[in-house]
């Protein structure tokens, strides 16, 4: 049964989330209202069509692909099952009686911030949350927060290290990468992910190469947010691609 679920003012602003397309962004808030109180859904392209986007001429799975390329949500799979996370889920999200319907391994846990719901009941408290009742948070006022915590833009510790610059001195980062640049370094995972996504690109080593390069010359700001600069740069050239070979061989286009 779907559920309802608060949307924060600083998820329109959020960069992670801008990368995304308009379509992409529609099924991702869609999603939250088929998570568990967790942040774990059914990983079925099917239901999430006809429950989200019955109306539209969309591809779920490349929503879905595309969604998981910008680590918003994540695939995972228990006893034969598939299952999808969303990142950060946990801490964004507040019912007075959380209720779990599918597993989730250590891992995933940790994904959608389980340890800050938990930590409610200690003496730390929980910064950035979403209150499901009458209580007004700051971040609810003012909308000026973005899905944050400690910086990371949807990431939690465990990734800090791909923001480069960034990242934080007490933390060893990865010592293999299958691309590593001068600013942009993407783990197996990651690279795979994108030349998935962005498949139109023909030569993809060669593109992030030449991001790469142009990202040396940039503000230290936008060098410490390279994933989310790289993958929306990806993303237009990507779109471009497929524009211009639809319009080369005369194919007619579908308003959506």
């Amino acid at each position: 049964m779907a559920r309802i679920r608060s949307v924060h003012p600083g998820l329109w602003t959020d960069e992670a989330f801008v990368c995304v397309s308009p379509l992409a962004r529609l099924l991702f808030i869609g999603i939250w209202n088929e998570c568990d109180d967790m942040g774990s859904f059914e990983w079925s392209p099917l239901k999430l069509k006809m429950r989200i986007l019955p109306a539209d001429n969309a591809d779920i799975n490349e929503l879905l692909s595309e969604l998981a390329g910008n680590n918003c949500i994540v695939r995972y799979e228990i006893e034969g099952r598939q299952y999808g996370a969303v990142r950060n889920f946990a801490k964004y999200q507040r019912p007075k009686k959380p209720n779990s319907l599918y597993p989730q391994t250590p891992e995933i846990l940790q994904w959608v911030g389980t340890e800050a719901r938990s930590s409610r009941d200690g003496s730390e408290p929980v910064t950035h949350q979403f209150p499901t009742d009458s209580e007004n948070s700051r971040q609810m006022e003012d909308g000026g927060d973005k899905m944050e915590d400690g910086g990371d833009k949807m990431e939690d510790g465990g990734e800090k290290e791909r923001t480069g610059k960034g990242a934080s001195a007490s933390r060893t980062p990865r010592p293999d990468y299958a691309f590593s640049g001068k600013v942009i370094r993407l783990t197996d995972q990651d690279f795979e992910n994108w030349r998935a996504i962005y498949h139109a690109i023909p030569d993809f080593r060669a593109e992030l190469t030449s991001l790469d390069s142009w990202l040396t010359g940039q503000p230290a700001e936008k060098q410490n947010g390279w994933f989310h600069v790289a993958s929306g740069s990806l993303n237009r050239k990507h779109q471009e691609i497929l524009a211009a070979s639809k319009a080369k061989v005369g194919g007619p286009r579908i308003a959506i």
